[in-house]
């Protein structure tokens, strides 16, 4: 279950479920590790933020996270996580929408949205360092469809759009510490 805190609210009990549902292949324990009936108590780590934010806040971010979370703990709080779940964002691009004449300059865009060779991209950085220190991870397509001519919209200064997507990170509780130190490192320069 996400908390043992708050195990039986509707909205975690919703939230559980969604996860669960959209759990990719490449986290099979997933599913049974969000079960009520599972003794795990995972920590859910949303990595939302503003694109412009500059990615030299979050090793402090996850730094603080992880203090506030051992200060909990050492103040026998009910914060004794055995694993964290990282929802974050990834995308792929897809083609163009546009009939021809409207359609980006450049390469011709194939028709169907089909996407631009399956790559997975993130939009935050930290992702793929984590992923280093992942028990697994992987993308997931949303319940709300996305608007298929949006990815035209957003369209700028390349031929391809983005299709958004969610993305789980799952990490056992004893190596988010050095996941997080990673962090640091990576982004920090240190």
């Amino acid at each position: 279950m996400l908390t043992g805190v708050l195990q039986d609210s509707k909205v975690i009990q919703d939230l559980t479920t969604y996860l669960a549902k959209k759990t990719p292949p490449t986290l099979p324990t997933l599913p049974s590790l969000l079960s009520p009936s599972s003794p795990a108590q995972i920590g859910l780590i949303l990595t939302e933020r503003f694109i412009n934010m500059p990615h030299e806040i979050i090793p402090p971010m996850y730094t603080m996270l992880r203090e506030e979370i051992q200060w909990a703990r050492d103040a026998s709080e009910p914060y004794n996580f055995t694993h964290y779940l990282v929802l974050s964002k990834c995308y792929s691009e897809i083609q163009s929408q546009l009939r021809g004449d409207e359609a980006p300059r450049g390469k011709k865009g194939k028709k169907g949205g089909q996407e631009g060779g399956g790559e997975v991209f993130y939009f935050h950085p930290e992702d793929e360092v984590l992923h280093k220190h992942a028990l697994g991870y992987g993308g997931f397509e949303y319940d709300t469809p996305v608007d298929e001519g949006a990815s035209d919209s957003k369209r700028a200064f390349q031929e391809l759009g983005v299709r958004p997507m969610g993305h789980l990170t799952l990490i056992e509780a004893g190596r988010f510490e050095g996941a997080v130190e990673a962090v640091k490192v990576y982004l920090g320069g240190q």
